[in-house]
C-alpha cells in the first residue's frame, strides 16, 4: 500500500531545499512529513542521491546553530540544561527557601510552573531589570516569591557554568557570524518574539504559506456521552479506511491526555485488533505514553520505592503480582492472607518495617531470602538508604535493587517492552548526567528525580506510517488529509478558559500577549486552529458532548454556521451488547442447600454475627461466614470504626476493673478519676495491632486519647446518677451457647449485679443503636442482646449503653425499669400475654433457634430485609440487581 504524503506542498519548496535553505516548522511531525514528501518527490523524478536537506522544528534548528557556533569558537561553551534539569534546580531552590509566607501543597508542581514562567519570560524577551517590569511583580505574593527564586536560579546557572536553551538563543542572536544560513518559516502562526528575532536576523529569511484546500463541513454531531463520541469517531475511521485504504484521515482529540486510551480501545475494537492482531492497527498516535507510565518502567519504579521509609500499599501488592519480577517462592496459603492484611491496615502508605513484618511469612525463606532482605544485606550497599549521594552514584544501588527482584527477567519481553527497556537505560544515562546540576540526593529525592525525568520522556513505539492519524490540536499544522474528525467542540473547550501562569503578573502576561493569558488570547488561538483545519482537510466532521454533569452543553461558537445533528443512544452502544441484552434472560440457578459439616459448627470469633446476618439475609450469612467473602476496608486518614469500638471497650474494661462498683465510682473525685482514665487509655491503646499503631502515628493517637477522655468522663457522670447500687460482676466474659445445633462463642461486654441480686447485661455501642422493637417480631434484627438473654443464669434485663456524644444513655428491656431507658418487658407483650421477660425469652428462643437451624442446614436464599442491602458489598455474588432488573 502506497500512501500519499501528509505534506502536499513539496513542489513549491523543493527549490529552496535544494539551494540549502533551512525550512523551519512549528513541530516535529510537520518536519518529518516534509522530509518524507521530499523523498517521494525526488524518487518520482528519478533521483537516487541528493544532498541532505535541513528541515527542523524552529527551536531545534536554532539550538543546533548555537551548538555549531560554540564548536566554531564564536560563543563560549556552556552546559545546556534541558527541561528536566531546570526543574530539578527549581525544586531545590524552592525546597531551600524558608522565607515563603505560604504553604505549597505540591513543591514539584510549583517547580514546573516556575520553570514554565522563566521560559516564557525568556521567549518573550522580558527584561526583569526594567524598573516597570520589576514593579509589576511586587503586587502579588506568588510573583514576589517567583522573582526571588528566579534570581537564585540564574545565580545557580552561573555557578554551574550552565545555560538554558532560551539563554543560548539570546546569545546566538548577538552573534551575527553564526546566523549565516538562509531560513524559510513554514508556518502561519505567530512565533515567540525570541524565535521571530532570530528568523529576521538571518539572511534572506522568508515566511512560506502552508498548502491549503477547501473543506466540506459536515453537520456537527452531538452526543450525550463522551464514550459515544469516541466510539463513533473510531467507527468513522474504519469506514473511511475501508472506502479508500490509500487515503489520509485524522482524528483530532481536544483532550489527548484523557481521551487517547479510550479511543485506542474503540479503534482496536473496530479493526479487530484487541487480541491476535494487536500489532496490525492501521493507526499512528501523535503522542505515546510518558515513560513512567509504561508497565515495565512503572514496575521498576515501584520496586525502587520498596526501599523508602514509607511505601504505598497498592504498589507493594502490584509488585508482588508483577509479571516482570522473577517468580517468588510464595507460601501458597499465605499470599492472599498477606495481601488482605496489607489492605486491612486501611492506610495508603505504611512504614517499611510494617510492610516487612506483614510479608515476613509470605515467602519460603529456606528456598530463597526475600528480595528486600537481599537489598538491605548487600555488602556493596551498606548504609546506602541513609546516605545522600550524586545521581550517578545511585545507579549501582538501583541496579542492585532491581537485580534482587529479578527485574525484568520475570517474563520474555515483546518488541514494545524491549523498546521500553532500551529507553529506560537511556533515561538512566540522562539521570547520571544530572551530577552537573544537582548536589547530593537522598534516596527519596533520587527516586522522585528519576520519576520526574521519566515523566518528561515520551515512549512512542516505532511503527510504520499508517493511513489514520490521531493528533492533538497543534499537530495538524501544515498536514493535508482527505477527511478529519474533530472531537470535543463544545463551548466549554473551544475556546478554552484562560490559564495564566500564577507566578507571573497577569497584567504583564496580557500586555505581552503571552499564551493562555486571557480569554482574548484563547479566542484568537482557537480561531487560528479552526482556520488551519479548514485549510488542511477535504472534509471535516465535528462533534461534541451536549451533556455536562447533567446540564445542557452548547456547541463551540466556531461552529455557529454549521448545522447540527443529534445522535441517539444506539449510535454509541455497541450493537453486540444490544443484541445480547435483547435476548438475555436472568438465569437464577437454584442451588441445593449445603449443610454444615460437624467440624464447621464451632465458629471461633463469629458469635452472634452469624444470626444477625442470617436474619438480615440468609445468603449474606453464607457468603460472609462460609465463603469468607468480605470487602477490603476503605482507606482512612484515622481510626477505623472497629478500632474505635475496640478502644472504648478496652478502656471501660480497665476503668471498671479499677472502680469495681457504683460505690467505687461515687467515692473518687474528678481529680482522682484522671489517672484511672489515663491508665485505661494506655491499656486500650495496647490492644491495637502494632502495625496499625505504626501507621497511625503519635499525633493522631494523642487526639484520639483526648476524645476518649471526654467520652469516658461524660459516660461515668451518667453512671453516677443511676438510682440503684450495682456491682460490675462481669467484664468481657467469654461464654458458649448451644442453639439449634450451632455452638456459638460469645463475649459479654458487661454484667451488673443489682441490689436485689438480679443481673443486667450491658453491651457498649459507640454508634446508632436503633429501637428495641426490632427484637420483637420474626427474624429479629440485631439479635445479640436477645441471645444474651438466653444465657444461664438468665439476666433480669438486657440493655445497650450508648456512648455516642450527645446521645448517651441506656436502651433496653428488663423485668422492671431499672434505669431510665430500660423499659419493662410487660410494655412489649401483646394483648393477652403475660409473664414479662420470660415470655420474651420463649419468643427469642424460638426465633433464634430457627435462624441457627437454617444456617446449619445450609438454607441460604437471597432474601434480604429492607435494610440488609444498605451496607452489604456482596452484590457480585448474589446478583440481586440483575434479578430485579
Amino acid at each position: 500500500m502506497s500512501l500519499r504524503p501528509l505534506f502536499g506542498g513539496i513542489e513549491r519548496i523543493a527549490g529552496l531545499l535544494a539551494d540549502g535553505t533551512a525550512v523551519l516548522t512549528p513541530n516535529r511531525r510537520l518536519s518529518r512529513a516534509v522530509r518524507e514528501a521530499e523523498q517521494q518527490y525526488r524518487f518520482a523524478r528519478g533521483e537516487r542521491v541528493w544532498h541532505s536537506s535541513t528541515v527542523l522544528p524552529v527551536r531545534q534548528f536554532w539550538i543546533e546553530r548555537w551548538r555549531k557556533a560554540v564548536t566554531r569558537g564564536l560563543l563560549a561553551p556552556r552546559v545546556l540544561v534541558d527541561t528536566a534539569g531546570q526543574r530539578l534546580i527549581w525544586r531545590q531552590i524552592i525546597d531551600a527557601d524558608e522565607t515563603v509566607p505560604f504553604s505549597l501543597l505540591s513543591p514539584t508542581r510549583a517547580a514546573t510552573l516556575s520553570q514554565e514562567a522563566s521560559e516564557t519570560l525568556a521567549l518573550w524577551r522580558v527584561d526583569l531589570g526594567n524598573p516597570a517590569v520589576h514593579q509589576s511583580f511586587s503586587f502579588d505574593e506568588d510573583s514576589r516569591a517567583f522573582l526571588r527564586w528566579e534570581g537564585r536560579f540564574r545565580a545557580a546557572l552561573v555557578d554551574l557554568k550552565a545555560i538554558t536553551p532560551e539563554q543560548a538563543l539570546e546569545q546566538l542572536l548577538s552573534c551575527p557570524e553564526a546566523l549565516d544560513q538562509a531560513v524559510a518559516l513554514l508556518s502561519q502562526d505567530d512565533l515567540p518574539p525570541l524565535h521571530q528575532a532570530l528568523c529576521e536576523a538571518s539572511p534572506a529569511w522568508r515566511q512560506l504559506k502552508l498548502p491549503s484546500q477547501t473543506a466540506r463541513i459536515q453537520p456537527t454531531r452531538a452526543f450525550s456521552d463522551p464514550r459515544g463520541e469516541l466510539q463513533m469517531a473510531a467507527r468513522w475511521c474504519r469506514e473511511q479506511q475501508e472506502r479508500d485504504p490509500n487515503g489520509r484521515y485524522a482524528v483530532v482529540l481536544s483532550d489527548m491526555h484523557s481521551d487517547r486510551d479510550r479511543l485506542e480501545y474503540y479503534l482496536r475494537q473496530e479493526f479487530a485488533c484487541l487480541t491476535q492482531n494487536y500489532a496490525s492497527l492501521p493507526v499512528n498516535f501523535a503522542t505515546g505514553f510518558t515513560l513512567d507510565r509504561v508497565p515495565l518502567v512503572r514496575d521498576a519504579l515501584r520496586i525502587l520505592e520498596f526501599s523508602l521509609p514509607e511505601i504505598d500499599v497498592e504498589n507493594v501488592i502490584a509488585v508482588l503480582q508483577s509479571r516482570f519480577v522473577r517468580p517468588l517462592n510464595y507460601r501458597i496459603d499465605q499470599r492472599e492472607r498477606s495481601i488482605r492484611q496489607l489492605r486491612e491496615l486501611a492506610k495508603e502508605r505504611i512504614p517499611q518495617r510494617v510492610m516487612r513484618g506483614v510479608l515476613d511469612n509470605l515467602l519460603d525463606k529456606e528456598k530463597s531470602p526475600p528480595p528486600w532482605d537481599i537489598v538491605l544485606q548487600a555488602e556493596t550497599n551498606g548504609g546506602w538508604q541513609r546516605r545522600a549521594r550524586p545521581p550517578s552514584q545511585w545507579l549501582e544501588p538501583f541496579r542492585a535493587i532491581l537485580s534482587a527482584w529479578g527485574w525484568p527477567q520475570g517474563a520474555a519481553l515483546d518488541s514494545l517492552e524491549y523498546q521500553q527497556a532500551v529507553q529506560w537505560q537511556e533515561a538512566l544515562d540522562s539521570f547520571a548526567a544530572l551530577d552537573l546540576l544537582a548536589g547530593a540526593l537522598t534516596l527519596s529525592e533520587a527516586i522522585q528525580s528519576l520519576r520526574d525525568l521519566l515523566g518528561e520522556q515520551q515512549f512512542q513505539p516505532r511503527t510504520e506510517d499508517q493511513s489514520i492519524q490521531i493528533l492533538g490540536p497543534l499537530e495538524t499544522t501544515g498536514l493535508s488529509f482527505d477527511a478529519m474528525w474533530i472531537t470535543g467542540m463544545s463551548a466549554a473547550r473551544w475556546p478554552a478558559a484562560a490559564q495564566p501562569n500564577p507566578y507571573l503578573p497577569h497584567s504583564l502576561q496580557r500586555e505581552q500577549d503571552m499564551p493562555h493569558a486571557d480569554a482574548g488570547w484563547e479566542r484568537r488561538w482557537a480561531k487560528a486552529r479552526w482556520e488551519q483545519w479548514l485549510a488542511g482537510a477535504g472534509q471535516i466532521q465535528t462533534s461534541y458532548v451536549n451533556q455536562l454533569d447533567g446540564a445542557q452543553a452548547l456547541p463551540s461558537p466556531l461552529l455557529a454556521d454549521t448545522a447540527e445533528s443529534s445522535e441517539s443512544e444506539e449510535w454509541f452502544v455497541d450493537k453486540r451488547w444490544l443484541t445480547q441484552a435483547a435476548s438475555a434472560e436472568f438465569d437464577a440457578v437454584a442451588l441445593d442447600p449445603v449443610p454444615l459439616a460437624e467440624g464447621e459448627r464451632a465458629f471461633k470469633g463469629v458469635g452472634t454475627s452469624v444470626l444477625e446476618q442470617q436474619s438480615a439475609c440468609p445468603f449474606q450469612a453464607f457468603a460472609a461466614t462460609r465463603l469468607r467473602a468480605a470487602q477490603p476496608p476503605a482507606l482512612t486518614a484515622g481510626l477505623l470504626a472497629s478500632e474505635r469500638g475496640t478502644l472504648i471497650h478496652r478502656a471501660l474494661y480497665d476503668v471498671w476493673g479499677s472502680l469495681g462498683d457504683s460505690a467505687g465510682l461515687s467515692s473518687v473525685t474528678e481529680l482522682e478519676l484522671g489517672p484511672i482514665i489515663q491508665q485505661a487509655l494506655d491499656y486500650a491503646q495496647n490492644g491495637l495491632l502494632k502495625e496499625r499503631l505504626d501507621v497511625l502515628g503519635g499525633d493522631l493517637l494523642s487526639l484520639e486519647r483526648q476524645r476518649l477522655d471526654s467520652v469516658l468522663r461524660r459516660w461515668l457522670a451518667l453512671e453516677r446518677e443511676r438510682p440503684e447500687a450495682f456491682v460490675v460482676a462481669g467484664r468481657e466474659e467469654p461464654r458458649e451457647h448451644q442453639l439449634g445445633g450451632l455452638r456459638l462463642r460469645l463475649r459479654v461486654d458487661r454484667v451488673d449485679r443489682l441490689s436485689d441480686g438480679s443481673d443486667l447485661i450491658i453491651d457498649y455501642k459507640s454508634g446508632a443503636i436503633g429501637s428495641v422493637k426490632q427484637w420483637l417480631g420474626e427474624r429479629p434484627a440485631r439479635p445479640q442482646l436477645p441471645l444474651y438473654a438466653l444465657l444461664t443464669p438468665p439476666a433480669a434485663g438486657i440493655a445497650y449503653a450508648s456512648l455516642k456524644p450527645g446521645s448517651e444513655g441506656f436502651k433496653g428491656i428488663g423485668e422492671r425499669e431499672f434505669i431510665k431507658g430500660i423499659e419493662s418487658a410487660e410494655k412489649h407483650l401483646t394483648e393477652g400475654q403475660s409473664g414479662g421477660i420470660n415470655t420474651l425469652r420463649e419468643h427469642w428462643t424460638q426465633e433464634l433457634s430457627l435462624l441457627a437451624k437454617e444456617f446449619v442446614s445450609g438454607h441460604s436464599p437471597v432474601d434480604p430485609t429492607n435494610e440488609a442491602c444498605r451496607y452489604c458489598q456482596r452484590f457480585s455474588l448474589c446478583r440481586l440487581r440483575e434479578q430485579l432488573a
